[in-house]
Parts: C-alpha cells; sequence; structure tokens
C-alpha cells in the first residue's frame, strides 16, 4: 500500500476555486443573495479558515475553528435561538473536538 504525502497546497487551491466561483456569483447577483456587505463579514472570515483546516487534514482545529465561526455568524443572519443553545454550544463544541482527538489518535495508532 502506498502512502501518499499530504499537499496542503492542493486544498488550499481547491478552496480559493470554489470561493473565487462564489464570489463571482455573488457579486454578478446570480445567486439573488442581495447585498454582499451583509454576509461578507468576520465570522464568515472565521468559518472559512476553519473550513481550510478541516480540509488540510487537523480535523479538531478545523472544528473549534468553524464552530466559533458559526456561533457568531447566527445571530448576524437573524436565525433565532433557541434559549438552550447559549447553555449547551460550547461544552458540545469542545465534548465533540475532544472526542474527536480521542478517536484521531486510536485511528493513527492502530490504523498505520
Amino acid at each position: 500500500m502506498e502512502h501518499k504525502k499530504h499537499n496542503p497546497g492542493r486544498s488550499f487551491g481547491i478552496f480559493l476555486v470554489v470561493l473565487g466561483l462564489f464570489l463571482g456569483g455573488v457579486f454578478l447577483d446570480i445567486l439573488n443573495l442581495g447585498n454582499p456587505r451583509d454576509y461578507f463579514v468576520w465570522p464568515m472570515l472565521v468559518l472559512f479558515i476553519g473550513i481550510l483546516i478541516l480540509l488540510n487534514g487537523s480535523v479538531a482545529g478545523g472544528f473549534v475553528i468553524s464552530a466559533v465561526g458559526f456561533y457568531f455568524l447566527l445571530p448576524r443572519i437573524h436565525y433565532d435561538l433557541p434559549f438552550l443553545y447559549d447553555k449547551v454550544y460550547w461544552p458540545a463544541v469542545i465534548v465533540i473536538a475532544g472526542l474527536v482527538m480521542i478517536i484521531s489518535g486510536i485511528i493513527k495508532r492502530y490504523g498505520s
């Protein structure tokens, strides 16, 4: 079995192509999303960085950074959050990140 070397440039290139196509659709108003200033905000940037980190193979780190971006993005899109959301979100994110780290450690130990 041949082990392929990880190439972060490929993941970043795919990310840039998808982002560029999305931006082209937004600025040409193909997607009918309205004013781009309404949704190109810093939480969206944090969410995209988290997704990029996920694509590069760091599951726990990418998950946590994406969770931070998602947390701050939800109120901006005027989604009515349930009361329990504020109480459960961060503990759940921390528990899931811990489980991902444990499982990935087990997979790395016994998988290779």
